[in-house]
């Protein structure tokens, strides 16, 4: 929650939203499932899911995150020292990394780049429940039915051509109104959150 802090031009907020009805209780007991954004500049950044190599991160407008999430609140992270245009580059070279076929919902998920990008900024960590679950779910894989999660990913090497600069470096929320689009990606994308018919813009 905001609490005492005041919205300041270089605030940085982690919006947490709520995956799933039981969060109403679990929440209390520190885990759950969650959808976070960092909110910096008036814009909110998240990562999800595709099945194209390029960014998966996307853009919306502040705690109005895509597809059948519910905003739970917004905790205050600190102030960053870089301006907006130095946080927009900061999120296209995340995004090299944090691409849409790289997707894992245990071990990079959208609570990975939160934290990532909350940590560049600020250099504070999100709270641990906010990515708890995942974690257990990793401890305790080879224990749960294969049906429930994904394989895990082995350990590798990323190539340097993973890390070259991507053309389609910020895919964008449909609800964003911050920057200019180019023409709609093929039908059939989606996200973790949900998100249809993401946009991509060049930067």
């Amino acid at each position: 929650m905001l609490g005492n802090h005041g919205k300041t031009s270089n605030g940085v907020f982690l919006n947490v939203y709520d995956l799933a009805s039981q969060n109403s209780w679990s929440y209390w007991c520190g885990i759950g499932v969650f959808h976070t954004g960092v909110e910096v500049y008036g814009v909110e950044y998240a990562y999800g899911g595709h099945e194209y190599d390029c960014s998966g991160v996307f853009a919306t407008n502040p705690r109005d995150a895509p597809g059948q999430v519910l905003f739970r609140e917004s905790i205050y992270m600190g102030e960053t020292d870089l301006t907006a245009v130095e946080v927009q580059q900061l999120v296209s070279k995340l995004g090299q990394e944090y691409k849409g076929n790289r997707y894992h919902l245990l071990q990079r998920n959208c609570n990975h780049f939160a934290g990532d990008l909350c940590y560049q900024l600020t250099g504070k960590p999100p709270p641990a429940w906010i990515n708890r679950l995942a974690s257990v779910a990793v401890m305790l894989h080879c224990l749960l039915p294969a049906s429930w999660v994904p394989p895990l990913m082995t350990p590798s090497v990323i190539p340097d051509a993973a890390v070259r600069e991507d053309k389609e470096a910020l895919i964008m929320g449909p609800r964003s109104d911050l920057y200019r689009p180019s023409p709609p990606m093929p039908q059939g994308l989606g996200s973790s959150t949900g998100a249809t018919n993401l946009l991509t813009n060049r930067i």
